[in-house]
């Protein structure tokens, strides 16, 4: 039999995501370094440098842990479980692609909670499945749609049900009362919930759902390259029940985290008291700089993250003026939102940066 492209394929195309795009620098002459990157959201802070000595101390002239041992060990003991219940992986990005082709089936249903972050939708596409949104709605501020969630599963019945939370990009998150009935409705339906909460260490206390675990229908998905700095590393983990890490292990390609990211992420477990500090001052940063666009006029959506997402109207206007500052956010038409901006929050001094650009966009 003749070989074929899988039908899911045909067709598809990349997600849209913030990040500097190379090709563009280098056609115009431009470093990377030159450019202020306000479109990606992730710790403006320095990592602590026993974190990058710990990478240069990794051995380069061997294969790494294919199971990420001590780094779920860690992980584990940070988290109150037992390493059996740790999965790391190379990225969220990873880890939702092995989520998606693990549970869900040609004929299946995932549901989304929306805007939000395009990979859900995109694996469970190439997974197979019929993609169902539940979208937040902008005159109620893009407050979660918890209610509407719930009634989606009961009556879709889906295989998977994606929540970001804290969600990227309206900042929105499920309480924890809200958390704890889309798990029973969940489990009523059959259903597995998968909550990526890839920006919880940014987020007021109280947000994660790990109390939730263990369950038999909840997996819980965390970055260690948002909070702890990892960007250029790659690293993520899913938290939850043996049996529901078993398939995703197997699918799991071997060595999919490097050593360089196995040993920056057990340094940075050693150091959690810096980092701590560091995610108090982000949500200090992510405040003063919300507060600031309020005094500009903007409308930002309450942040509970550490990015802000606001209204500016005319989006094309707005980056090819911060462009020639060399000043990049986040186009937020992507997640459906057109005329809204998402900026990652930075350094004090980078911020007020910014909210000069602003002003003077705004003059203009």
């Amino acid at each position: 039999m003749p070989f074929s492209v899988r039908k899911e394929l045909l067709g598809a195309g990349g997600t849209v995501h913030g990040g500097l795009d190379y090709a563009k620098l280098r056609s115009e002459g431009v470093e990377p370094e030159s450019i202020l990157d306000f479109s990606v959201s992730t710790n403006p802070l320095p990592p602590h440098p026993e974190v990058e000595r710990a990478v240069a101390r990794a051995a380069f002239d061997r294969y790494p842990d294919s199971s990420s041992g001590a780094l779920r060990r860690a992980i584990a003991e940070a988290n109150g479980l037992s390493p059996d219940e740790v999965l790391v992986t190379n990225g969220l990005a990873q880890a939702i692609v092995l989520l998606a082709f693990a549970f869900c089936d040609r004929g299946s249903r995932a549901l989304v909670a929306s805007p939000t972050f395009g990979e859900y939708e995109a694996a469970s596409r190439l997974a197979g499945a019929e993609v169902v949104s539940v979208p937040a709605q902008e005159e109620e501020g893009f407050a979660f749609p918890a209610e509407r969630l719930m009634q989606a599963v009961s009556v879709h019945r889906p295989a998977l049900v994606w929540v970001c939370s804290p969600n990227n990009p309206t900042g929105a998150a499920p309480s924890r009362e809200e958390a704890a009935s889309m798990l029973r409705v969940c489990e009523d339906e059959g259903a597995l919930l998968l909550l990526d909460e890839a920006y919880v260490n940014f987020a007021p206390p109280g947000v994660s759902a790990r109390a939730l675990l263990p369950s038999p229908n909840l997996l819980l998905l965390r970055s260690m390259t948002k909070d702890y700095g990892l960007t250029g590393l790659r690293l993520g983990y899913i938290l939850g029940a043996t049996d529901l890490l078993r398939p995703l292990r197997a699918l799991q390609p071997p060595w999919s985290v490097n050593a360089c990211a196995q040993a920056a992420g057990e340094e940075a477990l050693r150091r959690n008291a810096y980092y701590e500090a560091r995610w108090r001052e982000v949500r200090s940063l992510t405040g003063a700089l919300a507060a600031k666009l309020r005094a500009l006029g903007y409308a930002p959506t309450p942040p509970s993250a550490n990015f802000i997402l606001f209204y500016v109207g005319d989006t094309a206007a707005l980056k090819e003026f911060l462009w020639g500052e060399r000043i990049l956010v986040r186009d937020c038409a992507s997640f459906g939102l057109p005329g809204y901006v998402r900026v990652g929050v930075r350094s004090e001094e980078e911020n007020e940066r910014l909210l000069e650009c602003l002003f003077a966009f705004k003059k203009r």
